[in-house]
């Protein structure tokens, strides 16, 4: 059964699922869209056309789907979407996209630890993890299974790839590659993210090529282009490899290199 506090304010246009539960002084707004066992903690303010999935948890003091900080935005309608079995703990921000009909959007099964921040545009794949003060600039881009350790700040426009695994206060302006696993100021690529590979049961023979892939992008001396060329001969045929090379050849700002 749904349970709303006495004193949150629930618009009346407002759709809310079933067994969701909203905790004192929350503030739901008029557009927004609460999906089934969502629980909401106190002091919770949810605004804009904001529509979440199932069993979200969103802890007090988080603000979901207010306009972003962008001299651009002209109160045009746009949107936050956000998936499934997400946590966001307390002082989260999301905000909503610059654009008519444009989006913000979060995938499912992430933990966005306390005041993280996520930029208008921004995209977030499922199952990332961001821990505190984490600040996504707008449109930036981190695709699933994606590790931000605390207060690394990231420019607009960048990507972080999938199961990157960013270290503590490291301010990123380029695009992270997937599977790495770097830290610093400046930002520097170490090695791949072994652990983080094989917990996610990257099978073997693609952790080995994924090995190789590396020595030829990282240490061979190559340049970027020469490195790719190299790996289409002989290891684009693993998916983990093809992958990486379209995230690199996609890349508008760069990537980091060791």
């Amino acid at each position: 059964m749904t349970n709303i506090h006495k004193t949150a304010l629930v618009h009346t246009s407002a759709k809310i699922g079933k067994d969701v539960e909203i905790g004192p002084y929350c503030i739901i707004g008029e557009n927004v869209t609460l999906g089934d066992k969502t629980k909401l903690h106190p002091g919770v303010i949810i605004n804009g056309y904001t529509t979440l999935g199932k069993n979200n948890e969103i802890y007090s003091y988080t603000v979901i789907g207010n306009p972003g900080q962008d001299r651009h935005f002209k109160n045009e309608k746009s949107f936050v979407e956000i998936g499934d079995n997400n946590i966001f703990r307390e002082s989260v921000t999301i905000n909503c996209a610059t654009g008519e009909g444009e989006k913000t959007t979060v995938g499912s099964d992430c933990f966005f630890f306390a005041t993280a921040h996520i930029g208008h545009n921004v995209k977030v794949g499922n199952n990332v993890t961001l821990v505190n003060g984490v600040g996504l600039g707008g449109f930036v881009e981190v695709e699933d299974k994606a590790f931000m350790s605390a207060y690394c700040p990231v420019h607009q426009f960048c990507k972080i790839g999938s199961l990157a695994m960013i270290g503590l206060s490291s301010p990123i302006e380029k695009d992270v590659p997937p599977f790495v696993l770097g830290a610093g100021n400046p930002f520097t690529i170490f090695g791949l993210n072994k652990i983080g590979l094989e917990r996610n049961g990257i099978p073997e023979k693609s952790r080995e090529a994924l090995k190789k892939m590396f020595k030829l992008v990282f240490k061979s001396g190559l340049n970027t282009t020469q490195a790719l060329t190299r790996i289409k001969e002989d290891l684009i045929k693993d998916p983990y490899v093809a992958h990486f090379v379209s995230f690199v050849e996609k890349s508008k700002r760069g990537i980091y290199k060791c």
